[in-house]
């Protein structure tokens, strides 16, 4: 980008990026599907280009459902997938310092003891085969172990199959679980704890490895979703939040600590992330970066105010930030300052093509995404499912961090908007 170089035209083009921000939001906002929800009822962005020393900030709407309130820059929200860089970004920091052996990525899963070897068997079960001491930590980075996603897939297809959660995954079950949610909030007699939507999960139960209440991966194998793989590892993609669920638990098996507390010691306080945590924590529990947490939306049902409990996340998007410590991760990240080495940022970053991605995705990296901006450009970073953004533009040198807060309703890759209207503000 052929940013101005004078002072006054650095200034006449700060002020044209802004205006053309400014009317991209307001073409975001207008462009609601009434069809699938009453429109966006929060949204905040933050947008920055070091270089050139310019900063956007914007939030609009009522924070949370049961407020007046105005969303601000400093609200909290859910990011949901976003949190699998932040995943990543530890586990390669663990392959840094010895932790996975000599072969680091490219060591079998089976070799950490993570799962005993019959568990390790039963991961990944196709035509009758097990090829689960065939998965290595990459396949599960990049998404291309063959499991599937327990959270919107199960043992007859994929959501892809039925346009929507799988009828056996647990999302499915927990969408179908919000009406009784709503309908017991209003009943005082009624036990909103008793609820599969207030279900506080684990990611694992060893003890209880068929009872699929007992946690995210006991679910996964009990369920019957780990005997219908979709490919064999390494042969092509499919987005797995199980995966990464995994990836949480070695993370805890390496080290002998709470995923929360290797977050905070090795990213959140060196980076003065103070408005970021893991949400349904215990160890230790968030509630001092707990400050004002944003509603997201299932349609038009308020996730937070409505005390939908959404702890099944974990490793795979369990983090709750703000625009503010999102950003100041991504620049960290993309500038080296999270690896002791260049060479583990390279390796991360360092997409491919593989069967099964899907445009605009163009490749997969480490717990990060190559994504076409729809402007010539190419993007690196990550989406959540309750409208999350994070992504960095290294052609320009755009940092961008968002949410819309909601699944439906807005197109879901509104954050090339923001990136066009930088490019169409050039002298």
């Amino acid at each position: 980008m052929n940013h101005a170089t004078s002072s006054s035209e650095r200034l006449t083009w700060q002020a044209q990026a802004r205006r053309n921000l400014d009317e991209a939001l307001a073409r975001l906002i207008a462009s609601n599907d009434p069809a699938q929800g009453a429109g966006i009822k929060n949204l905040v962005v933050r947008l920055e280009i070091p270089a050139v020393g310019f900063v956007y900030e914007k939030s609009l709407g009522r924070a949370n459902a049961n407020s007046d309130a105005p969303m601000t820059p400093q609200h909290q929200y859910h990011l949901a997938s976003v949190a699998k860089t932040m995943t990543a970004t530890l586990i390669l920091q663990l392959e840094e310092e010895g932790a996975l052996g000599e072969r680091g990525i490219d060591t079998p899963l089976a070799e950490f003891g993570v799962f005993d070897d019959a568990i390790v068997e039963r991961l990944h079960v196709m035509k009758g085969i097990s090829y689960g001491r065939q998965i290595k930590v990459r396949h599960l980075l990049a998404h291309t172990s063959g499991i599937k996603d327990a959270v919107i897939d199960d043992a007859t297809g994929t959501a892809a199959d039925f346009g929507g959660p799988a009828p056996g995954s647990y999302g499915a079950r927990f969408r179908n679980g919000i009406p009784a949610h709503l309908a017991c909030l209003q009943d005082p007699s009624c036990d909103l704890a008793s609820l599969v939507t207030s279900k506080d999960w684990t990611m694992w139960d060893p003890s209880h490895p068929d009872d699929r209440e007992a946690g995210v991966i006991n679910w996964f194998l009990a369920s019957g979703t780990a005997a219908a793989p979709l490919h064999q590892p390494g042969a092509a993609f499919h987005y797995s939040d199980t995966a990464y669920v995994i990836l949480g638990l070695l993370a805890e098996k390496l080290t002998g600590q709470d995923l929360h507390k290797q977050w905070r010691r090795r990213i959140f306080d060196p980076l003065g992330m103070e408005h970021s945590y893991l949400a349904y924590a215990k160890d230790p529990e968030p509630s001092p970066w707990i400050h004002n947490v944003s509603d997201f939306y299932f349609g038009d049902i308020p996730g937070v105010t409505s005390r939908l409990n959404i702890s099944f996340d974990r490793g795979g998007g369990g983090i709750v930030s703000s625009v503010g410590d999102v950003n100041r991760f991504l620049r960290a990240l993309i500038n080296g300052e999270l690896f002791r080495r260049s060479e583990t940022l390279i390796k991360m970053t360092q997409w491919r093509f593989v069967q099964g991605i899907k445009a605009p995705r163009v490749g997969v990296g480490l717990g990060i995404f190559a994504e076409g901006t729809g402007h010539g450009t190419i993007a690196l970073g990550h989406s959540g499912a309750y409208g999350a953004k994070m992504y960095y533009e290294p052609e320009t040198g755009i940092f961008f961090s968002g949410t819309v807060n909601q699944r439906t309703g807005v197109v879901y890759y509104w954050w090339t908007e923001m990136l066009k209207a930088i490019h169409d503000a050039q002298p």
